[in-house]
């Protein structure tokens, strides 16, 4: 069919609009002749038939779960629920397996939510009677199609009510069974997104297009009245139903099978984002925040992430202070026999109010904490806001290393040198070696003949982006979580490059920075670098047989405004990888028969021992937090 409009020349203009379950409609505007209608018709994948149902002028906190638990006892089709937004108001589509359950939702009338009933009405069920009843030209030079045009007296189309009817043959031979139309939305009812954010996440568009637009009132000369609020005000919980949608799930798959980090960090952000204005922000008091992600302090995997099983995403406010707040993510993965929640990432976001006119910070509402479960929060939020404090202080761009440290750092530098020596001539390597013998200590000559020393800087990957407008959020800069997932993927890349014998698996992040907005137009240069491996013995076999580590990733994120040619440090990433060979990998690299050798990152300069220092560091705590009893406190509920 589409080939047919082509050929007839009826097609102006041709957009790609995503919706909230990111499944792709061709929307075709048709402006034929001399403009004696206008319509929209949208051409839905094949789930939209004619068993499928429509709601309009929906409230954008309806989400697919309220629709399935009202609809729990119909069968809808896979992927049968699909929805549309604007900034103000909502339209979705249910379609059904059968022609009962379809009736059963006729007769309901309407849908109820949050006090308000929203009319149910059938769509359009035939390509051919709206292309009859709708489609408006006056190209008469078409081969095979002849057009009437009725006068202005003529019954309106559903599509334009403006409009004047037009009955259209087409030629018999084209075949419109295989294609499904949903009827598309008059003008008085335009879902259409003023500003799109098309290569998000359906979960970040979603979550955006919820926000409450503000009017401004330019008279204010000074912030309204702060309030208090209370956690639950600006609690958010988004379910990704992994299990029943398959499209969803593909849009969160990986290469290798596994759901994608990357997707999920950017989703993390984004729900940070609306807690905190959800908090931030009152209504009609006319001044409007911005609210900033400053940094990352932790986000841990507790458990695998499961590819067939739905996950729920819970964001609440623990802790506020003066213009900054803690936003605590809590991630669950539903098992598919027990139907339990199971607790499987943890994260905490810090954010900061900013005023838009001075872009400095400004203060927020208080947070009102009753309950004991909030109080052992906000005290959590309060160990947490002293430990970025200590952790700034003890950084070792400020003090210099503690003399463990010292003397790990000697140690590598004998390593060094030693790495040196073997690439001299052996007679020159023996004197040398014997030279030293008195001199060195045990602890610098550590197994170099079955170790695998890796220079730093050899680890090294860049990533060069310029940065595009689609990659926006909605104060118009680079989206956060967008930085959070390139950076993610290059430090997997850099991680598996050097240690494949298995596929790297995250397990936090740490310490992320944000020190300067990231503007659409700029270059960003990732620099990735592995700055720590730490070999572990899990099954009582030697180090290097198990291939086994622990790795530190750092990315380095350079912006670089063409125009100027400046180049200034705007974000810092450290990522935490666990790289273990599954059983049958050990068994192929044991019938390989190589001697493999164990594997250890060597810093050659100052300045790298402090990055490896550092990377050890992360990792150490991290060891630390697996190990402690009390990993699990922030799912408690007393």
């Amino acid at each position: 069919m589409l080939k047919h409009l082509l050929k007839s020349n009826k097609i102006n203009q041709v957009n790609f609009k995503r919706n909230f379950l990111s499944t792709s409609i061709l929307k075709l505007r048709n402006n034929y002749g001399n403009g004696s209608g206008n319509g929209n018709v949208l051409f839905s994948n094949p789930f939209i038939n004619s068993k499928t149902i429509e709601i309009r002028n929906l409230p954008l906190n309806v989400t697919t779960l309220d629709l399935l638990n009202e609809f729990k006892n119909y069968k809808i089709s896979p992927h049968g629920i699909k929805s549309r937004y604007n900034s103000e108001k909502g339209c979705v589509y249910i379609t059904f397996e059968n022609n009962q359950d379809f009736m059963k939702a006729i007769d309901k009338k309407v849908f109820p939510f949050n006090n308000l009933n929203y009319s149910i009405q059938p769509i359009k069920q035939s390509l051919s009677s709206l292309l009859n009843d709708d489609l408006t030209t006056t190209n008469t030079n078409t081969p095979n199609t002849t057009t009437t045009t009725t006068n202005s007296n003529s019954k309106t189309s559903d599509l334009n009510p403006n409009a004047t009817e037009t009955e259209t043959t087409l030629d018999t031979n084209v075949q419109f069974d295989s294609v499904n139309i949903i009827s598309s939305l008059n003008s008085n009812h335009d879902y259409n997104h003023s500003i799109s954010y098309p290569n998000q996440s359906a979960i970040t568009q979603q979550l955006w297009f919820a926000r409450v637009s503000k009017e401004v009132n330019p008279a204010l000369t000074e912030a309204p009245k702060l309030t208090t609020k209370s956690p639950e005000e600006s609690k958010v919980e988004v379910i990704l139903p992994f299990s029943t949608d398959l499209q969803l799930r593909e849009n969160y798959l990986s290469p290798y099978g596994n759901l994608r980090i990357g997707r999920f960090l950017e989703d993390l952000d984004a729900i940070a984002t609306v807690v905190a204005f959800k908090h931030g922000e009152n209504e009609n008091d006319g001044y409007k925040k911005m609210f900033v992600t400053v940094s990352v302090d932790t986000i841990k995997i507790l458990r695998p992430l499961i590819p067939d099983r739905d996950i729920k995403m819970e964001a609440k406010l623990p802790w506020v202070g003066n213009s900054s707040m803690e936003i605590m993510i809590r991630v669950f993965s539903k098992d598919n026999e027990t139907q339990e929640w199971d607790p499987v990432l943890v994260a905490f976001f810090t954010m900061v109010g900013v005023d838009p006119k001075t872009m400095k910070p400004t203060n927020i509402n208080s947070l009102k904490v009753e309950t004991p479960t909030e109080k052992r929060l906000f005290a959590l939020g309060e160990q947490h806001k002293l430990q970025r404090l200590n952790s700034n202080q003890q950084s070792l761009e400020k003090l210099p290393p503690t003399v463990t440290e010292l003397q790990t750092i000697h140690n590598l530098f004998m390593i060094s040198k030693q790495q040196l020596q073997l690439q001299q001539p052996q007679q020159q390597q023996q004197q040398q070696q014997q030279q030293q013998s008195s001199s060195s200590s045990s602890s610098s000559s550590i197994e170099q003949f079955n170790t695998n020393f890796i220079p730093m800087n050899s680890t090294s990957l860049e990533t060069v982006i310029l940065c595009q407008p689609q990659e926006k959020n909605i104060n118009g800069q680079i989206f956060g979580g967008y930085l959070m997932r390139m950076a993610f993927e290059t430090a997997f890349t850099t991680c598996f490059m050097k240690f494949p014998e298995s596929l790297p698996r995250f397990r936090s992040i740490s310490g992320l920075k944000f020190l300067k907005p990231v503007e659409i137009g700029d270059i960003l240069n990732m620099e990735s670098t592995i700055t720590y491996s730490k070999p572990m013995n899990d099954d009582g076999g030697s180090c290097g047989e198990n291939q086994t580590y622990f790795t530190q990733v750092e990315v380095l994120a350079y912006v670089t405004d063409p125009s100027i040619g400046e180049k200034k440090l705007s974000n810092v990433f450290n990522f935490t990888f666990y790289c273990a060979p599954s059983k049958s990998q050990k068994e192929k690299l044991q019938q390989q028969n190589t001697n493999k050798k164990l594997k250890q990152i060597l810093p050659q300069t100052y300045s790298e021992a402090m990055r490896y220092l550092t990377g050890k560091r992360i990792i150490d705590s991290y060891i630390e937090f697996e190990q402690s009893p009390s990993k699990m406190d922030v799912f408690k509920n007393e």
